[in-house]
């Protein structure tokens, strides 16, 4: 199919805030809160000590904030440092059909150049809007082959869906965009082998610097092949999936008609670890809350998951923190030795603690065909805890909570954020920040709005 790149750049390009319903702009300003509450909690994190403080030795500039320092560097470089931070807790918002974290790489993005070009909260927000649904759409037409090759989708579409921002945020025509969609499909990168290490969250600030990277390289001039996704030898499609293993078509149906972010929607967590876990913690949880489950009175725990969870959850007896969160025998006993999952349960101590250890020695997980296969979104999942004395309670999840058939609340939206950015911030700041982020569309300059995030 040829004219696929090009559509894409046409899309970005003719997107207005104007043309976009209220409902799809509630629901961004959802995510942006979250997201940047994800990177406020992960600001504490070892992996962004390291990482902002690469950046700080580059001295790379003063254009843009890594948040919440309020260092200044380069555009690119802010939106490395701060997709980085914002996904190293896993905390961050996904998506079904491309498999991807998208906001952690399109918002660092907008919001790098966002406060480089004084745009305002409604060009922002387009930005963000249309980076968002060019990972989806991507997402649709080559997952889940794309994926189950082994390719981290977050790096790989986020790259993309971040050049889809900033160009957006510079404001670039139709031609220029082309050009950065292909700078940045041969930016793109990330593979699964680094699930529960700190490369997983390079992966997302890779994505947003490179976005950013495509689309000033692009804005200066610079070319790249006019169409290469629709490629057939050569292209982003074929070389990243595969001959017959993808759907250009896909791609550019129904671009914005509506907003992925509004169908199918865009999952947000409540629960600091991979979304594959989601759907079993629930089911423990509804199982100790009915049954009064304690860990200790606990013989077994079988746990049924979707056919793909395997190749995520790639860490059955985990050596850290990270680690843990892509294992779901950790998450389990976790769950059940402190009736909750928070931020506090993913250190390298809990990890290795003797009742958590032999707990996981507990758990056994099967794949079971009646949670679905291909084309399956956000998939359930069958919980049995067999107790020492002979009692077994089973239930099964169908529609885990924070997915879009079952949502979190907006009461639940904000008690997430100022958990998170209470790790860094005084009650009163986070509040001031959340009014703000939740009327964005009043904002004139976004540089005020990172001024508020910054310390």
């Amino acid at each position: 199919m040829a004219g696929v790149t090009e559509r894409l750049a046409r899309f970005i390009t003719e997107t207005s805030i104007d043309n976009i319903d209220q409902k799809t702009i509630a629901a961004a300003k959802r995510h942006i809160l979250d997201t940047v509450g994800c990177l406020f909690a992960g600001s504490v994190e070892a992996g962004s000590r390291i990482g902002c403080a690469y950046v700080s030795e580059i001295g790379a500039g003063r254009a843009s904030s890594m948040i919440p320092s309020g260092q200044k560097t380069s555009s690119a470089y802010a939106a490395l440092a701060n997709g980085l931070t914002a996904h190293l807790l896993d905390y961050d918002d996904y998506e079904w059909p491309s498999m991807a974290h998208p906001s952690v790489t399109v918002l660092p993005a907008a919001l790098a150049l966002g406060e480089n070009r004084h745009l305002s909260g409604r060009q922002f927000m387009t930005a963000y809007l249309v980076g968002l649904e060019v990972i989806s759409h991507l997402g649709l037409g080559i997952c889940p082959d794309h994926y189950e090759k082994g390719w981290h989708s977050t790096g790989t579409l986020g790259t993309i869906g971040a050049a889809g921002a900033s160009v957006k945020a510079l404001g670039l025509d139709s031609d220029h965009v082309r050009s950065a969609l292909g700078i940045a499909a041969s930016m793109s990168s990330g593979l699964r082998a680094n699930f529960g290490s700190m490369t997983k969250a390079y992966h997302a600030g890779h994505a947003a610097r490179c976005g950013v990277e495509a689309a000033l390289l692009a804005s200066k001039g610079f070319t790249a092949a006019a169409g290469v996704f629709e490629d057939s030898k050569l292209g982003f499609c074929e070389i990243f999936t595969g001959k017959g293993q993808y759907d250009l078509n896909l791609i550019v149906r129904d671009l914005g008609d509506p907003f992925a972010i509004q169908l199918p929607g865009l999952g947000l967590k409540p629960y600091p670890s991979c979304a594959a876990t989601h759907s079993t913690l629930d089911g423990l949880f509804h199982l100790i809350a009915e049954h009064a489950i304690k860990a200790e009175a606990v013989d077994s725990v079988e746990c049924g998951i979707f056919y793909m969870y395997p190749q995520m959850l790639i860490h059955s007896r985990p050596r850290t923190g990270l680690e843990g969160k892509f294992s779901l025998e950790f998450c389990v006993a976790l769950a059940l030795m402190q009736r909750e999952v928070r931020l506090n349960g993913f250190t390298d101590a809990m990890v290795k603690k003797t009742p958590i250890t032999a707990l996981i020695r507990q758990v056994k997980t099967y794949v079971a065909k009646e949670l679905g296969g291909r084309g399956t979104q956000y998939p359930g999942a069958i919980v049995k805890v067999n107790l020492k004395n002979g009692k077994s309670h089973t239930y099964r999840v169908k529609n885990r909570k924070g997915s879009p058939a079952n949502p979190l609340t907006e009461a639940e939206v904000l008690k997430k954020f100022l958990d998170c950015a209470g790790r860094i911030y005084k009650k009163s700041r986070c509040e001031e920040i959340a009014e703000t982020i939740l009327n964005l569309e009043q904002c004139n300059d976004m540089a005020a709005v990172v001024d508020l995030l910054v310390d």
